[in-house]
């Protein structure tokens, strides 16, 4: 079922139609792996929480009349995690999605999506997860990577 939420969030940004003059120069529909450790920024002592999952990324870029790049994206990641070497079963999840329409200038960029971070037992622990969405101009690819945050935004 959440695939199907997922899909239909994805067709629903990408499927708007082209504006008059646009010319499609990247359509890619890919899951990409995402492993790291992140520590809560928004504790005294170091964590190593231990985060693994994948993000489905659909991204569209278009080059419009202007000379403008107009990209087109909708994700949806899901991340599990836990501390090693705790002798507590406390486990670490972290899910969302996104979806963008933007129009720029040809420049490199990045994206900031926070994702609450969910303990153990349905809680929500004091820092979200931060997808790190970078536009680079040359391959009209975005990259990911994941940082940590505070829940005041605060890294």
């Amino acid at each position: 079922m959440t695939n199907v939420i997922r899909a239909l969030a994805a067709a629903s940004v990408l499927a708007a139609a082209p504006a008059a003059g646009q010319t499609l120069l990247l359509d890619v529909t890919t899951t990409l792996p995402l492993a790291a450790a992140l520590d809560n920024p928004c504790t005294a002592t170091p964590e190593a929480i231990a985060f693994t999952g994948s993000t489905n990324l659909a991204q569209r870029v278009w080059l419009m009349p202007d000379g403008k790049l107009r990209l087109q994206y909708a994700e949806s990641t899901a991340m599990q995690g836990q501390e090693p070497g705790l002798l507590t079963s406390v486990t670490y999840a972290v899910s969302g999605t996104s979806e963008r329409d933007l129009e720029f200038d040809p420049m490199a960029f990045e994206i900031l999506d926070f994702k609450k971070v969910g303990r153990t037992a349905g809680t929500d622990d004091n820092f979200h997860s931060v997808l790190v969405l970078a536009f680079d101009p040359q391959n009209l690819q975005l990259q990911l990577k994941l940082e940590g945050a505070c829940d005041n935004g605060m890294p």
